[in-house]
């Protein structure tokens, strides 16, 4: 039986944006419950066409004619405004409203629940420790922001244990709705103006979610990151650092990255742990399963079962993930979307890659965060060897005047970077094609519709 406090008396359940990653996951989530489903999103996806074959009815547009008084309750996220017509509709018919995080607080609260937040790498350490829980026999209930093959491609999976395993969303806040066993915190970085207004502010909504957390709960952060550190120093209860560095509880050591694949050991003050194995690419994988390590020990995991289940996992899908690889050219898919993931993706795939040119497709994602981290992201595009750009993808945002990808491509020039600025996709593909040669790794990175760009660039390289 679910928890449907907020929720009461509803089976039919419509979702505003039900193709966004996040809502699909409590979407398909009550499908499999049994409840009535529907919702709209602006373009057919992957995503909608998938919860169609589980049962949802799809609009395509935001319209108020999609809201009838068979609904019981909408659910939105934040970035659905006020005008929305679906929303103007819901009120009007007094159907009851309700925010994504606060459902899914009222799903997974009352379970032993792990919460993974962070500004990067949340998705794949939530998805490495629903892995070593699944491979443990804990059978847990998770949602994660990312389609995982393991949950064959969806972004949740239902779990009959007491467990629950979240991605936990800073984004609006929306993280400090859960009240976690175990929080994680894999790294602070200044992200979403649009919603916290510096640094400082970012800093105190994690400590308020830390301050959310049951009693004898425990926090498990990144103590490379100086941000982290310095939040959670004046935090009590039970802490465990982790990464490279020799101040942490759990130490990584012995790193070694040979034939595609990364070894590597960790030791605390009591014991080793030798010869852990990842089939990615990357030391922030190495951060993001020492992260999962952690929990592991807290929940009485053996060794062996952990190091078994990292070696089988496989990435989730657009993160750093390898999509073609023949005649000596590959091609990833990576949704790295803010300047230190571009960093961390870039900068394993030229330790990946030595003696390749490496290419970047690059979308800037919103606006707002074009204006605010342009000079960031043309320092960190520079260290491809040949950039080029996409027009900013929208998202949420209006357009913001003098804000567009040429700010980006001027910061590139002045570092005398090669790189192009080519608005029409069709132009860029040809251009990509012809200019493709063997030793070539050509990575798409954007959290927009650059991944369909990907595959539709693949599918011409295949028939080349």
């Amino acid at each position: 039986m679910i928890p449907i406090t907020a929720i009461d008396n509803t089976k039919n359940i419509y979702f505003i944006g039900i193709g966004g990653i996040g809502m699909s996951g409590l979407a398909e989530y009550y499908l499999r419950n049994g409840y009535n489903v529907s919702g709209s999103d602006i373009t057919d996806s992957n995503i909608t066409n998938r919860l169609k074959n589980l049962g949802a009815k799809i609009f395509i547009g935001h319209s108020k004619n999609n809201i009838s008084t068979f609904i019981d309750t909408v659910v939105y996220t934040s970035a659905v405004h006020e005008d929305n017509p679906e929303m103007i509709r819901a009120r009007e018919l007094n159907i009851k409203t309700i925010k994504r995080a606060e459902i899914l607080g009222e799903i997974v609260n009352d379970k032993y629940l792990i919460a993974v937040s962070g500004t990067h790498g949340k998705t794949t350490t939530t998805a490495m420790i629903a892995k070593v829980l699944i491979d443990s026999g804990l059978d847990p209930l998770v949602f994660v922001g990312g389609n995982v093959p393991l949950f064959e491609g969806a972004a949740s999976r239902m779990g009959q244990s007491n467990y629950a395993v979240v991605e936990a969303d800073e984004y609006d806040r929306s993280f400090l709705a859960l009240k976690p066993n175990i929080a994680v915190i894999t790294n602070i970085d200044v992200d979403h103006l649009d919603i916290y207004k510096d640094l400082d502010d970012i800093k105190n909504a994690f400590k308020t979610f830390c301050g959310k957390t049951k009693p004898g709960s425990r926090i498990i952060y990144c103590g490379d990151d100086r941000n982290v550190k310095s939040t959670v120093q004046s935090l009590t209860g039970e802490k465990m650092s982790y990464g490279f560095d020799n101040t942490n509880f759990l130490k990584i050591t012995d790193y070694n990255f040979r034939s595609d694949k990364i070894s590597f050991s960790l030791i605390n003050s009591y014991r080793s742990y030798k010869n852990i194995q990842l089939g990615l690419i990357g030391r922030h994988n190495v951060l993001n399963s020492t992260a999962c390590f952690a929990v592991s020990k807290i929940l009485n995991i053996e060794f062996d079962e952990f190091r078994k289940s990292m070696k089988g996992f496989h990435t989730v899908d657009r993160r750093l993930q390898l999509k073609y690889k023949e005649n000596n050219i590959q091609v990833y898919d990576d949704y790295s979307h803010h300047p230190r993931e571009i960093e961390m993706s870039l900068r394993a795939l030229k330790e990946a890659s030595k003696n390749m040119r490496l290419i970047s497709v690059f979308q800037p994602h919103l606006y707002s965060r074009t204006r605010d981290f342009y000079r960031e992201f043309a320092l960190q595009l520079a260290a491809a060897d040949k950039v080029f750009l996409l027009d900013i993808y929208p998202a949420r945002e209006e357009p913001i005047e003098n804000i567009t990808s040429k700010l980006i491509y001027d910061e590139l020039k002045k570092m005398n970077v090669q790189a192009e600025y080519i608005s029409d996709k069709d132009e860029l593909r040809k251009k990509l094609l012809k200019s493709v040669q063997a030793n070539d790794i050509i990575v798409f990175q954007g959290a927009g519709d650059v991944t369909i760009f990907c595959d539709e660039f693949i599918r011409n390289l295949s028939n080349q």
